[in-house]
């Protein structure tokens, strides 16, 4: 409220009236200077509130940031944490899995180490009993040796004595004579001279076979006949199919497809494609172990013969024409023998046409032949048709199975076995005749050199047949020595000494010294067989250290 000043009302006197002006200015200045003062105050007070204001909402958004700021830190500290935990686990995890594999892997070596005792364990029994076996068979050699000398003795001996008894009697009944003629001759009028004496026997006598050889000549003889017989009986067998292929168009339309698809899948054995032999061994040889060709063939293979089983089970034949040692009943589907048939001779074709000029690849073609006569499915009674196989073996190389002749001869060339050209025309030159040697040794050695260890089939043609075919032609006579002998020996042994040594151990080992050094000194002087067979014992040192 305004000041009253006692000289408001003075209008009578102007000083009075001045001075109320006055104090009235004073007043009004002052009243002025305090709502100035008021207004500032006011004023700073509401900027003050407002940098206060202001203030407060940066520090409330400061310390949202902050707290937002703390969120994501701890956010990324757990997951900092749970991703340590996560890869300690995960190391724990690997690291145990790591030894838990060892651990599958030591027991797996450990079963490996023990698998491998027990067939080294195994290998070294029959290894052990194989040579039992063949010293037994060489001891009773050695004894039937020695009882046929014992025995040619006392034959000579006995003929001695019956050849002196004899000379004693021609001399006794010539001096009768004699003096019978002298008798004669003093009561006749002229005489006549006496006869000169003419020698009662010959003491030159042929020197005879040993018992014993005679009797395994016999044997052997037996053998190849039975075999030649069931090569007969599979020609008769084609004419007989073909005949039951007239009578039923079904068998008619598959009997060909399944002859066509088992001679073409045996020809594209090597490579995939016809004209595998056009290429150098290595190039063959590697191209087999990169490519799918052989499971490929020997599937189709197998699936047609298994279509055959299943699909024609007749007409069926009796099969004892068709194994060596025959057995009582035995009966199964013809058309089965016959494109077993089939697939023997295109394997034999191929073992003279590729193995011939590249002898390592007749392993994969033994490998197909002996795992489809192997095959359960193929099996009748449990008894392989491998047979059907080995008459090929018969007709083409007699000599494997102790068959030979002279081959100066037609005769005896016949009984070895020799090539002709094609439609039965002359002989094949001696050097393709050789290649034929070359490649059916291959074969025959890749056949009876299979390990069976590890396969749930039985082996069709053991390993000892392929001793068999190596002693045999050892056991021929120096003088029957022929050059057929030494290319297939070599044939036998080239490249296959190393299964024969896992087969036969030591013995394997004195058998391969005798092939390669002794028995070329058999042969006629200056024979190019027995020198290229007696070098293969340096190829055995060079390629293989193995020195026999």
């Amino acid at each position: 409220m305004a000041m009253e000043s006692p000289w408001k009302a003075a209008r009578d006197s102007p000083s009075k009236q001045l001075l109320w002006e006055l104090s009235r200015l004073a007043v009004t200045q002052q009243e002025d200077l305090y709502e100035r003062l008021d207004r500032e105050a006011e004023e700073r007070e509401a900027a003050h509130k407002t940098v206060l204001a202001l203030s407060q909402a940066r520090h409330e958004q400061v310390r949202r940031d902050a707290e937002i700021e703390r969120d994501r830190l701890d956010r990324l500290e757990k997951q900092a944490i749970q991703d340590k935990e996560r890869r300690e686990a995960e190391a724990r995890q690997e690291a145990e899995n790591r030894r838990e594999a060892a651990a599958r892997q030591q027991e797996e070596r450990r079963r490996q180490q023990a698998e491998q005792v027990r067939l080294e364990k195994r290998r070294a029994e029959e290894r052990a009993e194989v040579a039992a076996r063949a010293e037994r068979a060489a001891a009773e050699e050695r004894n039937a040796e020695t009882a046929r000398q014992q025995a040619e003795k006392d034959r000579h001996n006995a003929e001695a004595q019956r050849a002196k008894k004899a000379a004693q009697e021609a001399v006794v009944r010539r001096k009768a004579e004699e003096a019978r003629k002298a008798e004669q001759a003093s009561n006749a009028s002229a005489t006549r001279p006496t006869p000169e004496s003419q020698p009662a026997f010959s003491t030159a006598q042929p020197r005879g076979e040993s018992t014993a050889r005679q009797t395994r000549l016999v044997r052997q003889e037996a053998e190849h006949q039975r075999y030649l017989e069931i090569h007969k009986n599979l020609k008769d067998l084609r004419k007989h199919m073909d005949q039951q292929a007239k009578q039923d168009p079904k068998l008619k339309a598959k009997m060909g497809d399944m002859r066509r698809n088992v001679r073409k899948s045996v020809g594209q054995i090597l490579d995939g494609k016809p004209g595998a032999n056009k290429k150098p061994v290595s190039v063959a040889v590697l191209k087999l172990s990169q490519s799918s060709s052989l499971v490929k063939q020997s599937d189709s293979i197998v699936a047609t013969l298994q279509e055959a089983v299943k699909s024609f089970p007749e007409p069926v034949i009796n099969l004892n024409n068709f194994i060596a040692r025959p057995i009582p009943d035995t009966q199964g589907p013809a058309l089965l023998v016959y494109l077993l048939n089939h697939f023997a001779k295109a394997v034999v074709s191929q073992f003279i046409s590729e193995a011939a000029v590249a002898p390592k690849v007749a392993g994969p073609l033994g490998t197909i032949a002996m795992l489809v006569f192997s095959k359960k499915d193929f099996l009748i009674n449990n008894i392989s048709l491998v047979d059907v196989l080995i008459a090929k073996f018969h007709v083409r190389c007699p000599p494997l199975f102790g068959i030979y002749g002279d081959e100066k001869t037609a005769q005896g060339r016949t009984r070895l076995g020799w090539g002709r050209e094609e439609g039965g025309g002359p002989w094949v030159s001696d050097q393709i005749q050789q290649s034929r040697l070359t490649g059916l040794g291959a074969g025959y050695a890749a056949l009876s050199l299979r390990n069976f260890e590890k396969s749930p089939n039985t082996n069709p043609y053991p390993p000892y047949h392929f001793w068999q075919a190596v002693a045999t032609i050892l056991n021929v006579p120096a003088g029957e020595v022929t050059d057929t002998h030494m290319y297939l020996l070599r044939a036998l042994l080239m490249n296959s000494e190393t299964r024969f040594l896992e087969f036969f151990g030591d013995a394997a080992k004195k058998l391969l010294h005798v092939a390669v050094v002794e028995y070329p000194q058999r042969a006629a002087k200056g024979s190019v067989a027995a020198v290229v067979l007696s070098t293969l014992g340096d190829s055995m040192k060079r390629e293989r250290k193995l020195y026999v």
